[in-house]
């Protein structure tokens, strides 16, 4: 297998397990452990460490190795908050500024949703979900606000699929999208803000409910 070939399978592999709530939040990894795990060198771990420290998944630790993330509830919750207040500017200078061609780009992945949804793959919802906001801040047509924005949703996407492992919320996403995307049709400012709050609003009480169970049953595997 080639070099490139490796690095990129090995940082697949951590984010994908990273992602997923495999590997729990506040795990401390560890270069030579990873590389053990995975029958590996080094030196492509070292590479997806790093490269998960940028997309603050991981959080170097000085000659210790890296922790995954594991934020409070109450800072999960501002991120979300933060996340859409960002993303309401954005997509309301995307109004402005979005093309045909970003628009039948936003259908498109409206129908491989429902695609990835009739399939049961999470995992591609997830990556469906951040390639559709993703659209969006670019034809925002700021470098800025696209970094903001980027950076923002490098940090909820733990979470964000986390609420893609519920089935019943799938749909919910979906609907929410379609509206959003609606509204960048008719170019409506006032009800952009809207979709964007509900969007996120939901996500956010949603997110509330999975970690209360997660860490519930967390408890009693635990515990008894």
């Amino acid at each position: 297998m080639r070099a490139e070939s490796l690095r990129t399978k090995v940082y697949r592999s951590l984010r994908l397990d990273i992602v997923s709530g495999k590997i729990r939040g506040g795990t401390r990894l560890t270069e030579n452990e990873v590389a053990d795990s995975l029958n590996v060198s080094r030196t492509p771990v070292r590479e997806a460490l790093q490269k998960l420290s940028q997309e603050k998944l991981l959080t170097a630790i000085p000659k210790a190795g890296y922790m995954v993330e594991d934020l409070s509830d109450n800072d999960i919750q501002d991120l979300f908050t933060t996340r859409m207040e960002i993303e309401q500017i954005t997509f309301q200078k995307a109004i402005d500024h979005i093309t045909a061609e970003e628009l039948k780009r936003l259908d498109d992945n409206l129908e491989k949703t429902k695609a990835a949804i009739k399939a049961k793959e999470d995992f591609r919802i997830t990556e469906l979900d951040i390639e559709f906001h993703s659209i969006i801040y670019k034809a925002a047509r700021s470098k800025s606000l696209f970094s903001v924005c980027k950076n923002l949703s490098d940090q909820t996407i733990k979470y964000r699929h986390a609420l893609n492992l519920v089935q019943p919320l799938w749909n919910e996403l979906l609907q929410e999208h379609i509206k959003i995307y609606q509204t960048l049709i008719t170019r409506d400012k006032e009800k952009i803000i809207q979709a964007v709050a509900q969007h996120a609003l939901h996500a956010k009480d949603h997110l509330a409910e999975v970690l209360k169970k997660v860490r519930s049953d967390a408890f009693s595997r635990d515990d008894f």
